[in-house]
């Protein structure tokens, strides 16, 4: 069982430390951040939640004892009623432990809170088995590969699209 946060400045040594190469940070963030993480690329995420609407919102994950356990953010397209779930990571020393399924049903629960979401979506690096069988557990259906969307040093990477519709979410919750 976890429970989510808000993301604070407090939050960004423990996400940073969680990132200990490029290849970690991509696979995290995509390929727009530099490696190695700084308080100023954190700081920009979080002052996306401070617009009317927001159009992102970042939390912490935190596990019974309150310990930080994982990290979580939901862009949102309020115009097109599209939320996307991104930048999910589980603390190294946890993985394996089910918080992963725990952090996304309860980030795809708050997106759907919101009258005005109809579909949430995620991009996944198609290597990345373990979360994808995560994400299907969870309820996301495989849409699509853009093939060798991301190159990382000399390697590239494809990207897998994956999403849930309101109705197949509620229809999960029955």
């Amino acid at each position: 069982m976890v429970r989510l946060i808000e993301f604070g400045r407090e939050h960004f040594p423990t996400v940073a430390s969680w990132l200990r190469s490029e290849r970690d940070l991509v696979q995290w963030g995509g390929p727009d951040l530099t490696y190695p993480l700084s308080d100023h690329q954190l700081e920009q995420m979080v002052e996306e939640g401070q617009t009317t609407p927001p159009s992102r919102l970042c939390w912490m994950a935190v596990d019974v004892a309150q310990t930080l356990v994982g990290h979580v953010q939901l862009a949102l397209d309020w115009k097109n009623g599209v939320a996307r779930v991104a930048r999910v990571i589980i603390a190294p020393e946890v993985r394996g432990r089910g918080h992963a399924s725990a952090l996304l049903e309860s980030v795809v629960k708050q997106a759907f809170s919101y009258d005005e979401i109809e579909r949430t979506e995620l991009n996944v690096y198609s290597w990345n088995t373990a979360a994808v069988r995560t994400y299907n557990k969870v309820g996301f259906s495989h849409e699509g590969v853009r093939r060798s969307s991301v190159r990382v040093g000399d390697e590239r990477w494809d990207t897998a699209v994956m999403g849930i519709l309101r109705p197949e979410w509620e229809a999960r919750r029955l």
